[in-house]
């Protein structure tokens, strides 16, 4: 199942198996990205390609044993040339089914003028959610060992403009914007481990236009459901704007972002927005990256794992924002990003 989905991924993707440390899946993409050919990247050991060879190996252990589930991060790739390649990449372990544990990573090149402005970088987000609601079961998808529609509701099916019965078969691969399926892969791989998962795509629409949807993938499999392997609940872009959902996370971060860019090159930025108090507040761009992650949703452990710090280095760093901001908690670091000095209305 994950070796087609990275053999039909137009993103630079690669199956790792992590007792060997080997590729043993690799995307067209991600063969140019290596260096080598289509008929060498398979079996290609993931500790050659690797500026840090101990830190891989270690990271490699670490996914195999349980301890460490996904990172994302720069690196540095070595190809056969002995030429070297910047790269942000994701990766995430897959916990399901029999054989090797895998791992499935994500890439993409980092170009030259991210040196310049680090806010700038990362292109591949596959953020945290609520859990599946009950009770929706017109929005929820099925998909098989193959990627292909099992089971689809009415109100899913209406996101994409066709009825159900016209939908089931169809691969969710062939369905996802190209663009978007390393973050819908990583979202599944994801689900492997967590149970609150979700990620913005755009699926295909009938008239051949792409809409914009949440989905919330979750891992069958020991709720009765036989061989299906996932499950999906599909959300409209107009429902998942509302106030506190994922919808908000996102934008606000993407937000945060953008301010931190802004003021990484010097822009003047309009300090009378509500945010004026984060804006002036004098973060340093590693403080800046927390709240961003703290922001979209992220909890102090999965920062930790995905900015390689200790946990106890990102709360040293939350203590800083606190201090700056003038405020006492998360929670009230997360209410004056939203609604400003003077709170949530009454």
């Amino acid at each position: 199942m994950w070796r087609e989905a990275v053999r039909a991924s137009q993103p630079a993707m690669s199956l790792v198996d992590l007792s060997t440390g080997r590729l043993i899946e690799v995307s067209p993409l991600a063969v140019a990205l290596l260096g080598t050919t289509p008929e060498l990247a398979p079996g290609l050991d993931y500790l050659s390609v690797a500026e840090r060879p101990r830190d891989a190996a270690e990271t490699l252990r670490l996914m195999r044993e349980g301890t460490l589930d996904g990172l994302r991060g720069r690196r540095r790739i070595r190809r056969p040339d002995g030429s070297m390649v910047d790269v942000e990449s994701s990766g995430w372990a897959i916990r399901a089914g029999s054989g090797p544990p895998l791992g499935l990573w994500a890439a993409s090149e980092v170009p030259a003028e991210a040196d310049r402005n680090p806010a700038a970088q990362g292109t591949i987000s596959v953020l945290p959610s609520t859990d599946i609601p009950s009770g929706l079961d017109s929005a929820r998808v099925t998909v098989d060992d193959r990627w292909r529609v099992a089971y689809i509701g009415t109100t899913a099916g209406s996101l994409l403009g066709r009825p159900p019965v016209e939908l089931i078969g169809s691969s969710v691969i062939e369905l996802t914007h190209p663009d978007d399926l390393a973050p819908m892969l990583l979202a599944f791989a994801r689900a492997t481990t967590q149970t609150s998962i979700g990620v913005w795509v755009r699926l295909r629409h009938h008239d051949g236009s792409w809409r914009a949807v949440r989905a919330a993938p979750r891992a069958l499999g020991a709720g009765g459901e036989g061989t299906l392997p996932f499950a999906l609940l599909l959300a409209a872009d107009e429902e998942a704007e509302a106030p506190g959902s994922i919808g908000d996370a996102v934008r606000l971060a993407g937000h945060l972002r953008r301010i931190a860019a802004q003021i990484e090159a010097g822009v003047q930025v309009d300090i009378a927005h509500p945010l004026g108090a984060l804006i002036t507040s004098d973060l340093s761009p590693r403080e800046w990256e927390v709240v961003s992650r703290l922001v979209r949703g992220d909890r102090v452990a999965t920062i930790a794992a995905e900015m390689y710090l200790s946990a106890s280095t990102v709360r040293n760093h939350l203590s800083a924002i606190f201090r700056k901001v003038g405020v006492h908690s998360q929670q009230e670091l997360l209410a004056r990003w939203r609604h400003g000095p003077e709170g949530p209305p009454t």
